[in-house]
């Protein structure tokens, strides 16, 4: 028996030699686990999750992450954070705050949202512009105690390499704009985008929704040519033309259209929606909760008189008009307005409760599941306040669908659409903070393209 234990233990001696022996030669030989970086996956489609790991590190050891990337405009804008490798020697950044940087929480997009340009132009604000075309590419890259680097892309896109996309136009019946969906399966779930004030064309946005599997129509109706240059009295039979329009289309399942506008297209949405039952989904993105005054270039002018932004059956709906002094013109003029939150809150205290009733919006008349988003620090609008009220309208009449509202908190008027790279975006009085918006905005994408798969696949 003891002869068979010395043997044993003599084996169990010589394979520990044999592995520590291993390890003495390679640590001799200079072969160390290899430094990477990788993001997975590589290639996504705009607001899909992704993940960015480093490993090859040593327990403890510090490294440095880096992100460059250079937007539509030929600017380079970058961020870096230093981690510490957790016990197997790597970082997630998913998962690791970095302990010094351009950020400072564990957070997947913290590289992202946090870049700032290199090479801006002198004296001004400017913001991470995208291509709307080809989507954008963000070099990662780690460099180790020893100097050691490797590197990483990832490109974010509006529909994957390979997996072809169908463009119809739309020019028919005073129409003007394309829709998107999938090459091959089909028909499609439809939904029509309601751009904002600028009522032009989201096809990039049409890409995405079409490669989550909807059939998807951008639909201009203001500063686009043949149609109005203003958004003042559109009217609301050239939205119901276009859902005719889409229920004929082949690649649409007739009966399952959905709505998705943002900012004043939140408000179409919720109108558009109040007058006619085509529509089994609505999402409204930082919308109001009346219809509001049009906006028009004479807004500055001395003369000027107060419109609607909408009409139907030949006549403006009625609205709330902004309360905007000759001083506050002066500055919005001059680029010297921070929001336009006092004109929309003054004009609802200051005006008469039944002038208020007439220009809400009837949400109530709405056939449909809602979606309603909305950020905290929404300068554009308090739009966090009218989808309280919105809310509570609803709850009062009793509403029988489903009514959810997505609050970003410290987000402003774009934290509804996941823009990764949102430091410093210039143009336009948005509000929110970057990380806020980066977070809010990847949120609420994922809920928008689940609450539409949830109502308009069945």
């Amino acid at each position: 028996m003891r002869k068979e234990r010395f043997r044993h233990g003599a084996a169990l001696w010589g394979l520990l030699a044999l592995i520590c022996g291993g390890l003495a030669l390679a640590a001799a030989d200079g072969r160390a686990p290899e430094l990477k970086i990788a993001v997975n996956p590589p290639v996504a489609v705009y607001g899909t999750p992704f993940s960015l790991k480093v490993t090859g590190l040593q327990p403890g050891e510090r490294a440095t992450v880096k992100a460059v990337s250079t937007d539509a405009r030929k600017i380079i804008w970058e961020s870096t954070a230093v981690f510490e490798a957790d016990a197997a020697g790597a970082v997630d950044v998913a998962r690791q705050a970095p302990v010094s940087g351009s950020y400072g929480e564990a957070d997947i997009f913290g590289l992202l949202w946090s870049m700032k340009p290199l090479n801006p132009p002198a004296q001004q604000r400017i913001g991470y512009r995208d291509d709307e075309v080809n989507g954008w590419t963000v070099d990662f890259s780690v460099t180790d105690a020893a100097k050691t680097t490797a590197s990483a892309r990832f490109r974010c896109v509006y529909q994957m390499p390979g997996s072809g996309l169908v463009r119809v136009p739309l020019e028919k019946d005073g129409l003007r704009g394309f829709l998107y969906h999938p090459a091959e399966g089909g028909p499609f779930p439809g939904v029509i985008i309601l751009g904002g004030s600028n009522g032009g064309l989201y096809e990039w946005l049409a890409q995405a929704f079409a490669s989550n599997g909807f059939a998807a129509l951008t639909l201009a109706f203001v500063q686009y040519p043949s149609l109005p240059a203003e958004l003042v009295e559109i009217p609301l039979e050239y939205f119901m033309r276009a859902a005719a329009w889409m229920k004929t289309q082949p690649q649409v399942i007739a009966g399952r259209l959905g709505l998705a506008g943002g900012s004043k297209g939140g408000e179409l949405a919720l109108l558009l929606a109040s007058q006619t039952d085509d529509f089994r989904a609505v999402v409204a993105w930082t919308p109001a909760a009346h219809v509001w005054e049009g906006l028009s270039q004479k807004f500055f002018a001395p003369d000027y008189k107060p419109m609607s932004s909408w009409s139907l059956n030949g006549q403006p709906l009625p609205f709330m008009p902004f309360k905007a002094s000759p001083e506050d013109k002066a500055k919005e003029m001059k680029g010297e307005l921070s929001s336009f939150v006092a004109f929309h809150r003054d004009s609802l205290a200051q005006a008469d409760p039944a002038a208020i009733e007439k220009a809400a919006i009837p949400v109530e008349k709405i056939r449909a599941p809602i979606l309603l988003v909305s950020g905290t620090d929404d300068q554009t609008w308090p739009a966090g306040e009218f989808c309280a009220a919105i809310m509570a309208r609803l709850k009062k009449a009793g509403f029988a669908y489903e009514v959810k509202h997505v609050v970003n908190e410290k987000g402003g008027h774009q934290s509804f659409l996941p823009y990764f790279i949102t430091a410093n975006r210039g143009g336009g009085i948005s509000g929110g903070e970057p990380k806020a918006d980066a977070r809010g905005g990847y949120r609420s994408w994922a809920e928008t393209i689940a609450f539409l798969h949830r109502y308009l696949d069945r």
